[in-house]
């Protein structure tokens, strides 16, 4: 903890007097983000109010809903950051979620491999409930040839990518798949959810870079 809090402060201080050094990477714009992906096609768009869009910070982002052949459906976030300095920077579903007054539980960790250096690639799951209804939440943070799941090891990747890149660059992604009815329902929810996801990161890097 105490480790976390002096990383927290360093990172603070770094990208509060060396934020105009950063070196932000090309990139393709995420309105540009295909309306087909893999075996999902697009079939609604949303915006973000204005004041929404305050609060977001992001410099870029996506709201969209997919949908495949079977009928499954998932909606897809995806808030970019060219830089993470002066409070600029991504707003955990650890704490959003919860503000929206979905209940968190259940969580997994999916892995999606690793990375040359060893580095493993892993995403969260989590059950979210709300009046009833009942979702699988998957999110993860993207951005610099890493995806990350833990806000903790986003926060140091942050401040070791600041200092030996030059880059604070990234993304939130966040992907929310409906549980139907029946027994396997929350088992088919996550193979959705994870069917989209691999579809998702296969293409991701070309709106954020690597």
């Amino acid at each position: 903890m105490i480790f976390f809090l002096v990383a927290a402060a360093a990172l603070t201080h770094y990208l509060t007097s060396a934020g105009e050094r950063e070196q932000v990477p090309a990139r393709n714009s995420l309105a540009d983000f295909p309306a087909q992906l893999g075996a999902w096609r697009q079939i609604d768009a949303q915006s973000l109010g204005a004041g929404q869009v305050r609060e977001l910070k992001a410099d870029d982002y996506l709201s969209r809903t997919y949908a495949n052949q079977r009928g499954d459906s998932v909606y897809l976030f995806v808030a970019y950051y060219a830089s993470q300095r002066h409070r600029q920077t991504f707003h955990s579903p650890q704490n959003c979620i919860p503000g929206s007054g979905w209940s968190m539980s259940n969580h997994r960790l999916h892995s999606f491999g690793e990375k040359q250096t060893g580095e493993e690639r892993q995403i969260n799951e989590y059950l979210i409930e709300k009046d009833g209804a009942q979702m699988l939440a998957f999110y993860w943070y993207q951005g610099r040839g890493r995806i990350v799941a833990s806000d903790y090891w986003g926060r140091i990747y942050t401040i070791k990518d600041a200092m030996i890149l030059g880059r604070t660059d990234g993304a939130l992604v966040r992907i929310i798949v409906p549980i139907g009815r029946g027994d396997d329902a929350e088992t088919q929810a996550r193979t959705t959810g994870l069917e989209f996801s691999r579809d998702l990161i296969a293409v991701l890097s070309n709106y954020v870079p690597g």
